[in-house]
């Protein structure tokens, strides 16, 4: 199954997002925590691209959603800033929260929760491409 729709890049947006995505994760089989933990990676690789990307003014995002047995790959393209969220350092979450740097929770968050993380820069579109394993 397939899966592609833009959406404006705005925070009213997120829900829409997530409904959508709720009736792929659930069409595709996906178990109920996996499905939770891939939303919450979601809204905030979606998230991310809301606040950072479109500094001038609102844009666009897509996402994709391709479905094979036991597999859902998730891609987030937008226009936005040139952004390469795999090359964020590993968010140190050992350190107490006073010493904690601001900002890479939501990579990392995404990074643990998937299991495959890529970027790529395809013309003048960032692309982030999730890829979880279930069943």
């Amino acid at each position: 199954m397939r899966f592609e729709r833009v959406f404006p890049a705005t925070l009213d947006t997120i829900g829409e997002i997530a409904g959508a995505l709720e009736e792929i994760l659930e069409s595709a089989g996906m178990p109920g925590m996996d499905a939770a933990r891939t939303q919450l990676a979601v809204e905030e690789a979606v998230t991310n691209v809301i606040t950072h990307g479109y500094p001038e003014g609102p844009g666009d995002l897509t996402i994709i959603c391709e479905t094979e047995p036991g597999m859902i790959r998730i891609i987030v393209a937008d226009s936005g800033m040139l952004f390469d969220p795999t090359s964020i350092p590993p968010a140190d979450v050992t350190a107490d929260l006073d010493h904690r740097s601001i900002g890479g929770l939501g990579v990392y968050l995404i990074k643990s929760v998937m299991d495959e993380v890529s970027y790529a820069r395809v013309g003048e579109e960032n692309r982030l491409t999730m890829t979880k394993r279930f069943g």
